[in-house]
């Protein structure tokens, strides 16, 4: 009683002092962290006190309502009688939903969506909504996603409404990702496919409000990495689905389901357009977008031969650009991890008949390069060497033409000795692209190495 109290004054009388409200706020939530601690906390009045301040608009700062309202949804959970706890619920989840309707639901809406109040309550919403996705478990998730579903799809006109207002489209961006993150692997095929189309529209109405948007500034190109950096969270998110899958068996539902991977190569198909070569300079952005790449391709390697010849160029382009960037090891990493599954299934399927197999022709000579001027860290050289060896088996010719390219441009001394070591990399070794070839391509390629650095010159 004496804690919840002193929250509460803590809440209405010191709120304006930050740390006050934080220390505030996770000592509410630790009251959620066990069964026993929600059972007791649920008999006290003091609770329906909080409850009641945190529904309330402009009762307290936005950034304290996640949180908050984490820690009140998680308190319901420990309910025993389901009707006690759909009670309980409404008291929370009512008011914002009332709230929500009467924003959205205004006729005036356009005329009035810039307004400061207005504005402050879209945010003030958006992160309680945020709080209860956070307080959801594997055994209330459907109760209160079954709530909040209609708000989710409805949140595209806000973005496509608050385009131009960086916090608000976060604030979106952010509520779509925890729903990935936390609760998706639980949704039922039917939910699965409204959510998987409320984010394609969300990646449509933003792409569509950047089309000739130009902006030379810094900050404006900071606020379209964070945004990019969430769309690529939201599509990683997306994609774990499909492996990952906890949700109740739909007999009825097994036909004419979209899948998580399309709707990430859709998505990856508009953002693409929206990557630049100043984005992908700042690490994490570059970082979320090789591991997203790499991860469709270790998945779904069919479906990314299957793609539009320019995007399939564009990804190859990035590609170069992972590897020559300096300094960016785990980019490199996830670059020969690409490479090499994709190289892999297309030497095993005998696949030549999609763009992407030539446009993937020019690796083989920047990867030559990159190695034999050592221009490599030693660590990377096995992901280097898994990458060679799936392009030699796929281009053998021209592996073969770039050995002879790469003799003649040596010193006369030197020229038979890399021939030599060239012609001992490849030995005995099949060029099937298996796993246990690339092994013992590995060890010839350590040898190879050796020998070569001390003396070789690559012009």
């Amino acid at each position: 009683n004496f804690l919840l109290e002193k929250c509460l004054s803590n809440l209405t009388r010191l709120n304006s002092d930050k740390d006050v409200l934080k220390d505030t706020v996770s000592l509410i939530l630790s009251f959620a962290d066990s069964k026993e601690k929600c059972s007791n906390v649920c008999l006290n009045a003091g609770l329906m006190t909080i409850l009641q301040l945190a529904v309330q608009p402009n009762s307290l700062p936005s950034t304290c309502k996640r949180d908050l309202i984490k820690a009140l949804v998680l308190v319901g959970s420990a309910q025993e009688e389901e009707s006690n706890r759909e009670q309980y619920w409404n008291q929370v989840l009512n008011p914002l939903g009332d709230r929500y309707k009467s924003i959205v639901e205004n006729p005036a809406l356009k005329q009035i969506y810039m307004d400061e109040s207005v504005r402050s309550a879209v945010i003030d919403l958006l992160e309680s909504f945020t709080g209860v996705v956070q307080g959801c478990k594997a055994s209330t998730v459907h109760q209160l996603y079954g709530w909040l579903s209609p708000t989710v799809s409805s949140m595209v006109h806000l973005l496509a409404l608050y385009h131009n207002y960086n916090q608000v489209v976060e604030l979106i961006l952010e509520l779509y990702c925890e729903i990935a993150r936390r609760i998706l692997c639980y949704f039922t095929p039917s939910v699965s496919k409204a959510f998987y189309e409320a984010s394609l529209a969300l990646i449509k109405t933003y792409s569509d409000g950047q089309i000739g948007k130009r902006s030379f500034s810094k900050e404006a190109e900071e606020e379209q990495y964070r945004d990019i950096l969430l769309f690529m969270e939201l599509l990683t998110n997306l994609l774990s689905k499909d492996f990952i899958d906890l949700s109740p068996p739909e007999s009825q539902e097994t036909e004419n389901t979209v899948t998580a991977s399309d709707v990430c190569l859709y998505g990856l198909n508009i953002i693409m357009p929206l990557m630049s070569e100043e984005l992908l300079k700042f690490p994490s952005l570059c970082l979320q977008y090789f591991k997203f790449i790499t991860f469709l391709c270790e998945i779904f390697p069919n479906k990314v031969t299957e793609l539009q010849a320019d995007l399939q160029q564009s990804l190859v382009n990035s590609l170069h650009l992972g590897l020559t960037a300096p300094g960016l090891d785990t980019v490199f990493s996830c670059c020969c991890d690409f490479i090499q599954v994709l190289g892999f299934y297309m030497v095993k399927n005998n696949k030549r008949d999609t763009p992407i197999y030539e446009q993937m022709r020019t690796f083989l000579k920047l990867y030559l390069d990159l190695i034999l001027s050592n221009q490599i860290n030693s660590d990377l050289l096995p992901n280097s060497s898994a990458a060679l060896y799936v392009l030699i088996c796929l281009y053998k010719e021209t592996y073969e033409q770039l050995v002879q390219m790469l003799v003649q441009s040596q010193e006369e001394g030197n020229r038979q000795r890399l021939l030599d070591a060239f012609s001992e990399l490849t030995t005995n070794i099949p060029f099937t692209a298996e796993r246990i070839h690339r092994i013992r391509f590995r060890d010839a390629f350590d040898k190879f190495i050796v020998k070569v650095r001390g003396f070789l010159f690559v012009k």
